[in-house]
């Protein structure tokens, strides 16, 4: 039986000696071929994350109180990096410099559409803030001058009721 092992141990290494190097030199290919395929993944997916995050940033300057009229112009951008990735996507593969030029345009406008975003968002915190202060302000100044009306109200009575307590005359019934 170790007879049987050795000699197919003597069969199959020279075998494994020509196959190792060929699935190494297989190997090695596989991996500078998606090195070489990975950026135009690896864009789509940090163009993707950067389109959640501005999105994102879209919500909560809508939620923070920007005005309709102050979210058009981003969402106009918006619609036209739909655009230029439908144009994107239709491109033959052998464009790739205009692919890139749109990749690159796209990311432009993602960065500022998010940028000016979470400008407005802190523009529209701020002034729902102002707003916040200036209906409670003008709440307590309101009951300051009711308190103050109700407490003029109430002396003048009094003093109305005194006036015509003393001008009373006393008559016999």
């Amino acid at each position: 039986m170790d007879n049987n092992l050795a000699s197919c141990i003597e069969v199959v290494a020279p075998e494994l000696t020509r196959i190792i190097p060929r699935f190494f030199l297989l190997l090695s290919a596989i991996i500078i071929v998606s090195f070489v395929a990975c950026p135009r993944l690896v864009d789509s997916q940090s163009e993707s994350l950067q389109l959640n995050t501005t999105f994102e940033d879209l919500q909560n300057a809508q939620s923070a109180g920007a005005k309709p009229s102050e979210m058009q112009p981003l969402i106009s951008q918006m619609n036209s990096i739909v655009d230029l990735e439908t144009q994107l996507q239709n491109l033959p593969l052998q464009d790739s410099p205009r692919g890139a030029q749109l990749r690159e345009q796209i990311n432009n406008t993602l960065k500022s559409v998010d940028m000016q975003a979470i400008q407005l968002e802190t523009i529209a915190s701020q002034r729902s803030r102002i707003d916040h202060i200036v209906a409670y302000s003008s709440g307590i100044v309101c009951a300051i001058v009711c308190t103050a009306a109700y407490h003029y109200g109430i002396l003048l009575y009094k003093r109305y009721r005194r006036k015509r307590t003393f001008r009373m005359t006393i008559s016999r019934k």
